[in-house]
C-alpha cells in the first residue's frame, strides 16, 4: 500500500482532492507530479527490496578448494615389517615441490574431503629414499588428528624387497607419480676421495661467498650419498664457523656451509649449496642432508634446515638449468619431522 503527501494547496482543498488524486498517482504510476497547484509524492512504506543473492552469498560459506594432487608425503619407520606413519607435506607441480597450503584453521568439513580425496585406506604410492625407488607405500589405516591445523597422519605399511630395510626418514611420491622401478637402495662409505676432496671443495665455497676465515671451518656432518647410475657415491656435508649443530646461537659472527657434490672430470663439484653468515641467531641456519626420492622430472634431494631446537625440511630438485637451490621449506606451522615423532597408536 502506498502513501500520498500532498503539498501546496489549503487543507480544506486538499481534503476535496484526495481521491481525484490518489486515482491520478496510481495512474500515472510514477513517483512525483503535479495536478491543480497540487503537488503529490508516492512514498511506499514497505522495507526496501532485499538483494537476496547478496545475502545468501555472505552466510553461505565458500567452500575452499582442495590442491591439486599428486602429493609429497613424509615417513617415518614406527617399528618393523614396515609399519609407518605418513604426513602430507607438499604438492607436486611439475615435479617440485611447492607449499601444500593447509588452512589453519581448516574450515569445517575441509579435513574430511582432503582425508576422503588423498588418504583413503589402501591408497598405494611409490616410496623412496636414498636416490631410488625403494618400494611402495600402502596406507593401512584411518587418518589420524595429531594437531587440529595440520594436516592428519596416516598409518602405512611399506611393501619392501626381501632383505631392504625401512629408512627411519623416507618420501612418498602420491598416488599415479611415476617414480621408476624399484631398486635395493645402496650404502656407500665416505672414502679417502672424499676426505681429500671435501676440505678443498668447502674452502671454495666459503672464499666464494666472501668467508675471510675458512681455515677456521669445522665438519659438522658427511655422508656418502648413493647417486643412481654412478657408481662414484657423491658426498654431501655441513661445515661450520664459530657454530655447532644443536648447540645454543653463536655469541659472534660465525657461518655455515652446507653442499651437495658430485665427482667430475677433476675433482667434486658442488651441484646444491647453501651458506648462511650470520650473529647469534639472527638469520641463523644450519643444513644436513636427509634423503632423496626420484622425482618425475629429475631427483628431488631434501635437507634438514636447523634452528637452534626447530628442524624443518627444505627440498632441491635436480634440473637441466646447471646450479640448484632451494625449491620448497616446510612451513614452520606443521613440522613434518616433529609431529611424526608421535606413535600411530
Amino acid at each position: 500500500m502506498y502513501s500520498v503527501r500532498v503539498q501546496g494547496l489549503p487543507i480544506s482543498r486538499r481534503l476535496r482532492r484526495l481521491a481525484l488524486a490518489s486515482f491520478l498517482v496510481a495512474a500515472a504510476g510514477g513517483c512525483e507530479f503535479e495536478w491543480g497547484g497540487a503537488s503529490f509524492h508516492l512514498e511506499d512504506p514497505s522495507p526496501p527490496p532485499v538483494e537476496a543473492d547478496v545475502e545468501e552469498l555472505a552466510a553461505e560459506e565458500v567452500e575452499l578448494p582442495l590442491p591439486a594432487g599428486p602429493l609429497l608425503w613424509a615417513v617415518r619407520s614406527t617399528g618393523a615389517g614396515g609399519e609407518a606413519v605418513a604426513m602430507p607435506v607438499a604438492r607436486l607441480e611439475n615435479g617440485v615441490p611447492r607449499s601444500l597450503d593447509f588452512p589453519e584453521p581448516p574450515p569445517e568439513g575441509y579435513r574430511a574431503r582432503f582425508d576422503s580425496a588423498f588418504a583413503v585406506r589402501g591408497t598405494e604410492m611409490a616410496l623412496g629414499a636414498a636416490g631410488s625407488r625403494i618400494g611402495s607405500l600402502v596406507f593401512s589405516g584411518p587418518p589420524r588428528t595429531v594437531d587440529a591445523g595440520c594436516p592428519s597422519v596416516v598409518p602405512a605399511r611399506a611393501l619392501l624387497p626381501p632383505g631392504v630395510a625401512l629408512p627411519v626418514i623416507s618420501f612418498g611420491l602420491g598416488a599415479g607419480t611415476s617414480a621408476g622401478d624399484v631398486l635395493a637402495p645402496r650404502t656407500p662409505v665416505v672414502d679417502d676421495r672424499i676426505r681429500t676432496f671435501g676440505p678443498i671443495l668447502t674452502e671454495q665455497l666459503l672464499r666464494q661467498g666472501g668467508e675471510g676465515r675458512p681455515f677456521l671451518a669445522q665438519r659438522a656432518d658427511l655422508v656418502a650419498v648413493p647417486w643412481p647410475g654412478d657408481n662414484r657415491p657423491a658426498m654431501a656435508a655441513t661445515y661450520l664457523i664459530n657454530d655447532s649443530v644443536g648447540a645454543d646461537a653463536p655469541t659472534g659472527a660465525a657461518t655455515s656451509l652446507f653442499f651437495l657434490a658430485r665427482f667430475g672430470a677433476t675433482g667434486y663439484v658442488a651441484e646444491w649449496s647453501e651458506m648462511r653468515t650470520y650473529s647469534g641467531s639472527e638469520s641463523r641456519e644450519i643444513f644436513t642432508w636427509l634423503a632423496a626420492v626420484p622425482g618425475p622430472n629429475g631427483r628431488i634431494d631434501f635437507a634438514v634446515r636447523r634452528d637452534g631446537p626447530a628442524r624443518l625440511l627444505v627440498a632441491s630438485t635436480e634440473s637441466d638449468e646447471g646450479e640448484r637451490g632451494i625449491d620448497w621449506t616446510e612451513g614452520a606451522r606443521c613440522p613434518a619431522l616433529e609431529l611424526l615423532e608421535i606413535p600411530a597408536n
